[in-house]
């Protein structure tokens, strides 16, 4: 495999996070960056309307504020233990596969490292980040097997 200049690393802010970054560094070219970047799916206001005593009114700019706020303590600590400075690390809201595979064009990224969980069943089927960051993917990409305890 061709080392890379540019890379972005999606990252769930899972512990296992940790381990995708690191395939990430094992690729990169000297010299080369890496961007970590996490994508926040907007709170739907519309999940509040079937509350079981009734609409609930719920400030949701509220919430997402919060939930950015520790998103980005997380993502901050990835990127210190990582050495990969906070001008290189993003928060962005929307469909992680869209988000990602814009970012990763706008960057001129070379390559798009992210983990897959091995979904099967429904899962496999209704699609999952890493699958849709494959089609249509401006740059090559590499998934990093997640291993999924059993139960």
């Amino acid at each position: 495999m061709s080392l890379f200049n540019h890379i972005v690393v999606a990252v769930d802010l899972r512990k296992e996070s940790k381990k995708i970054i690191q395939k990430a560094q094992g690729v990169l070219a000297k010299g080369g960056e890496i961007e970590l970047l996490h994508v926040a799916e907007p709170i739907d206001a519309g999940l509040w309307a079937g509350a079981p005593f009734g609409a609930v009114v719920v400030n949701t700019e509220e919430l997402e504020q919060e939930a950015i706020k520790a998103k980005q303590k997380r993502l901050e600590e990835l990127g210190k233990h990582f050495s990969i400075s906070e001008s290189k690390q993003h928060i962005e809201i929307g469909k992680p596969s869209r988000v990602i595979k814009k970012f990763a064009e706008e960057h001129q990224c070379d390559l798009i490292v992210i983990g897959t969980h091995g979904q099967n069943g429904w899962e496999l089927l209704l699609g999952s980040t890493a699958n849709g960051v494959l089609h249509g993917s401006p740059c090559d990409v590499l998934t990093v097997q997640m291993k999924v305890k059993e139960s």
